[in-house]
């Protein structure tokens, strides 16, 4: 039986509780190792510098963004698999059967993309930020300002790596085509530099080459994806009706 429009809001709002509450107990599992988690966000300063607060509520408001962001990782795979449970119905039976893998894998490649700005792009710009001036000047570090940057930065390499995934969905689902990425080539080079620009204030090229070589590859990567989808959708389904 066809869902109601009431239906279908009925049916959101149960997903966005239930994806609201794996994040909250994943977050409140995060706060108790936000110790550990700090020093694991700390490891890519200088050895001699250290962190500060200037006022009461920073250290507070710090540990809550770590644990925030730390949450959303790990209930991630439940949060991507409400999100599937909500568009299932209007998915063909065939595409249904790629539920697992699209929850395992919107999961990784948000992972990677975190890892990916930690381990890769920030021991290389760090530096450079933080030794313009050499030995001019000592650095103090603001806590809240200095998490609030780290996890900005893996947080959008996080859905840059989504790319591919969410292209190879919306391919199966109709809305997105190779032909139209490949119209908007040129414009997608021209926004991925300005947002590795934005990403990357600094005037080195090597940082800002960090940024803006994996968007342009991922984009690449995402044409391929959909162009893969495209050609076994034309091969046909064996239930062409939706269930």
């Amino acid at each position: 039986m066809a869902m109601t429009l009431i239906d279908h809001f009925a049916e959101l709002r149960t997903r966005l509780f239930v994806s609201l509450g794996a994040w909250v107990v994943a977050s409140g599992l995060a706060f108790a190792f936000r110790f550990a988690l700090l020093d694991w966000l700390k490891a890519p300063l200088p050895a001699a510098m250290t962190l500060n607060y200037f006022s009461i509520l920073e250290p507070f408001v710090a540990s809550m963004q770590i644990s925030a962001f730390a949450g959303v990782v790990i209930a991630s795979p439940l949060i991507v698999s409400q999100i599937w449970a909500f568009i299932a119905p209007g998915l063909y039976r065939e595409e249904r059967r790629y539920a697992v893998p699209f929850i395992l894998f919107t999961a990784l490649a948000f992972t990677i993309g975190v890892a990916f700005a930690y381990y890769v792009v920030l021991p290389f710009t760090l530096p450079i930020l933080l030794g313009f001036l050499g030995t001019e000047a000592q650095g103090l570090l603001s806590i809240g300002r200095y998490i609030q940057s780290l996890l900005t930065l893996m947080g959008v390499f996080g859905l840059m790596f989504e790319m591919p995934v969410l292209g190879y969905l919306l391919a199966r689902i109709g809305i997105l085509r190779a032909k139209i990425m490949l119209q908007y080539r040129r414009w997608s080079v021209v926004v991925g530099l300005v947002l590795a620009a934005i990403i990357t204030p600094t005037a080195d090229p090597f940082n800002f080459a960090l940024v803006a070589i994996p968007l342009v590859v991922l984009y690449e990567l995402t044409i391929v994806v959909v162009r893969v989808s495209q050609r076994k959708e034309r091969h046909g389904s064996e239930d062409p009706k939706p269930s």
